[in-house]
């Protein structure tokens, strides 16, 4: 409890729930007065108000502690350690993230600032009520809606006078033009030509203004009209592939949006579309003590107000989540990876391009969605599906920097792939329950190489592994797998050896 607490108000608030065993099994914790006072004494402990209250469980009594989520002060535990919570631990931070974190929680937020002069017509009713919905909530009229920004926790009223102070997060989120309150609040779009370096000529530009949802829409689109599409044929089904992962764009320019420091008055985020990469650029550095190096794990919101409500609206699952799923989906389709720079004034995220596999193999990836695999096992199963099989030495020309014996082992272990053969010459297939998943599609591919090369056979009488590989523009393992499985089939016989073997169809 003494963790705990200070934890939680360093970070999101939160639930204590006592009467649960480790193993999960509810045991009960009735809220006698002494539990009530070991609460209070440990909650005072901390300098934290929490909420103390019973539930029932399937007849079984619970007590539950609510922490609230403290702001603009500094809560330790008893003993002087600053903790946060991360997952279910309390996580202290050290070292500089120290001193980075107590200046950001003590700072003001740019979206706390009151707007001057607005008024019900500064905003977009229809956005507002698609909030208002998304939390559970009536809509209202344009008369009701400066009380329902209160109800949004982004006005709050004005003790003294009872008028209401409309803050600078409902600007971002809801306002037909934040530039009217908050300077180059939106976000430029360029596209230019060529890599860099330097600007360069741009081919496009414009500019995006308007309620938070409505402006991350128009940017998706923007790109989609500036960036390729693949278009691929699956079955009897004709799909279009983004070059970036949308649900990437979106969380990338969501979190620029949410993140950005508002206080810098005289910035725009920043969206620059090259040939090889897309760059989003939002204003103001890492916030708290988040680093390039811990962003996956960890989560700090500069805008906790502008965040709450794109959580209500399920623009974002959960807080810190964002950064993770943008790695995860880029691996998903083996692109590279996201990667994230900082400086005192700014913070960038760059997507790049580059396909460590072709188009075809991404779609066919994708049918593996909702197995845990990471970028060695998925090079590695599309190898065994391109090339019918893979060996170790085959693995370690694809990808040399990795462990292929760890990799073939863990897919193995996930039944992904089956070994076939001993020791030295021992090859890894995909397994029965792959093949089922992904349907026909590899099956079919290769169906169609193989009929190629019976075609050039019968055409010129033989062919080799080097001419069938300028055939199909694949590679000659791949090739001269094919022309192995013919052979096993019995439909092709080999004549000669090494380099000098052609394959003949069969007597």
């Amino acid at each position: 409890m003494l963790d705990a607490i200070p934890a939680m108000a360093m970070t999101s608030g939160g639930l204590i729930i006592h009467g649960v065993s480790d193993d999960r099994t509810i045991v009960g914790c009735p809220l006698s007065q002494k539990t009530l006072n070991n609460i209070s004494q440990y909650a005072n402990e901390c300098d934290v108000q929490v909420e103390v209250r019973p539930i029932l469980v399937d007849g079984v009594e619970l007590t539950i502690t609510t922490v609230p989520e403290v702001s603009g002060r500094i809560v330790t535990t008893p003993d002087g350690r600053l903790l946060r919570r991360s997952g279910g631990d309390s996580q202290p931070l050290r070292g500089d993230a120290v001193a980075r974190f107590v200046k950001a929680r003590l700072e003001h937020s740019g979206e706390e600032e009151i707007l001057e002069h607005s008024a019900v017509e500064d905003f977009d009713l229809k956005a507002v009520n698609r909030a208002l919905r998304a939390d559970g909530r009536a809509p209202v009229r344009r008369s009701g809606l400066m009380r329902a920004l209160v109800d949004l926790g982004v006005a709050r009223p004005e003790e003294a006078t009872a008028d209401i102070q409309v803050l600078a997060a409902a600007a971002v989120l809801f306002s037909v033009d934040p530039r009217r309150h908050i300077p180059r609040a939106a976000i430029q779009l360029v596209r230019q030509t060529g890599v860099g370096p330097g600007p360069g000529p741009s081919s496009a530009r414009a500019e995006s203004a308007g309620p938070l949802t409505t402006v991350a829409e128009q940017c998706l689109a923007f790109i989609t009209e500036h960036t390729r599409r693949h278009e691929i044929v699956t079955g009897l089904r004709r799909e279009t592939i983004p070059e970036y992962p949308e649900d990437v764009l979106r969380e990338a320019i969501v979190n620029a949006l949410a993140h950005r420091d508002y206080g810098l008055v005289g910035s725009t985020v920043d969206i620059t579309i090259w040939d090889d990469r897309l760059e989003v650029t939002s204003p103001g550095p890492l916030p708290g003590h988040i680093t390039v190096e811990n962003m996956r794990a960890e989560h700090y919101s500069r805008n906790p107000r502008i965040m709450r409500v794109l959580k209500t609206l399920g623009l974002v699952e959960e807080y810190g989540d964002g950064v993770d799923r943008m790695f995860r989906e880029m691996e998903s389709r083996l692109l590279e990876p996201p990667l994230f720079s900082a400086t005192a004034d700014s913070v960038t995220v760059t997507l790049r391009n580059r396909m460590l596999v072709d188009i075809d193999d991404q779609v066919w990836l994708r049918s593996l969605s909702g197995i845990q695999v990471t970028t060695e096992e998925r090079r590695a199963l599309v190898a065994a599906n391109r090339e019918g099989s893979v060996t170790p030495r085959r693995l370690r020309e694809l990808i040399p920097e990795a462990d292929v014996g760890a990799v073939l082992a863990a897919a193995t272990a996930k039944g992904l792939l089956v070994r076939t053969g001993t020791r030295g010459g021992s090859r890894y297939v995909l397994s029965d329950e792959v093949v089922r998943r992904v349907g026909s599609t590899s099956i079919a591919a290769r169906d169609r190489q193989q009929q190629l090369l019976l075609d050039r056979i019968r055409q010129r009488g033989s062919i080799s592994v080097v001419e069938g590989a300028q055939l199909l523009d694949a590679s000659m393992q791949v090739v001269r797998s094919l022309l192995n499985g013919l052979v096993q089939a019995g439909v092709l016989r080999a004549e000669g050896r090494t380099r000098a073997r052609r394959y003949c169809a069969a007597d």
